[in-house]
């Protein structure tokens, strides 16, 4: 994505939400603890994944690209995340690359192959769109769930799911994007199938990203294969999906990966 929780919210953006199911008990929750399950779920230690990012204008037009992405805990168990376009011609061999930190803002720093080189994405562009679409850059970075504090609004149905509806309000606004968020949680994956994105200065509904597939397990794990941001002012928006061949999807966990994937060196060259 990314529900506001130190977990990659690139695991919403490919969105690829993958999440294990867990079980509450029959005592009440609260707004904290479901987020905390969330936080808690077994998401593979790597994932591999050939997806589709489709950017629709309010017209419904459509601009299709192919990209696959790398994940992985390192040794401090923080996430590292590795992205790379390979359609159309316009985006080939842009690369992104993103390092999770204990406690800190996550690195990040793209390729753009008409510059030649690596650009490290300051915190002021924070709130820029990333490549064209309706992700901004923070919107990819993880969250500290001791940043937020958290309400349960409702339980309700959504999309055939019965959900936890859960309000997200930063402790400190001046670090956050967003003035709040709110989830929609599965009771039974813990899977965040809506989030809504209230705008900082107007506090009004800016933007809705939903899981719009059906989740079903990958080698025994919850996995959502298609989700989709939408900008309500621009009337833009984003999907991800997971791609497929002969009904197979393209996406794999538990695989190792080198570890020379997720560096400046390989993100300048490719190798």
């Amino acid at each position: 994505m990314k529900t506001f929780v130190k977990s990659n919210y690139l695991k919403a953006l490919l969105l690829i939400v993958i999440i294990t199911a867990v079980s509450l008990s029959a005592a009440a929750v609260d707004g904290r603890e479901v987020m905390e399950r969330v936080q808690d779920r077994e998401s593979g230690d790597t994932q591999h994944v050939l997806a589709g990012m489709d950017l629709i204008d309010s017209d419904g037009n459509v601009r299709s690209r192919v990209i696959e992405v790398w994940s992985q805990d390192n040794q401090s168990d923080l996430r590292e995340t590795l992205m790379v376009f390979h359609e159309p011609a316009s985006v080939k061999d842009t690369r992104f690359l993103q390092k999770e930190n204990e406690e800190a803002d996550d690195d990040q720093w793209i390729y753009l192959p008409d510059l030649g080189r690596v650009r490290r994405i300051s915190g002021g562009q924070g709130s820029d769109s990333f490549m064209g679409t309706d992700f901004t850059y923070d919107d990819l970075k993880s969250r500290e769930i001791d940043n937020f504090e958290y309400e349960l609004l409702r339980e309700e149905e959504f999309n055939g799911y019965q959900t936890y509806v859960v309000e997200a309000i930063p402790k400190n606004p001046e670090d956050e994007q967003y003035a709040k968020t709110i989830s929609w949680i599965t009771k039974e994956h813990f899977i965040p199938v809506k989030l809504e994105m209230y705008d900082k200065d107007s506090e009004e509904l800016s933007k809705v990203m939903t899981v719009d597939s059906e989740i079903k397990k990958v080698d025994g794990i919850w996995t959502a294969f298609s989700t989709t941001m939408e900008n309500l002012a621009s009337g833009h928006s984003t999907r991800l999906y997971i791609q497929q061949r002969d009904g197979n999807y393209l996406l794999e966990y538990n695989k190792k990966i080198d570890d020379r994937r997720f560096t400046q060196q390989y993100l300048e060259t490719g190798r």
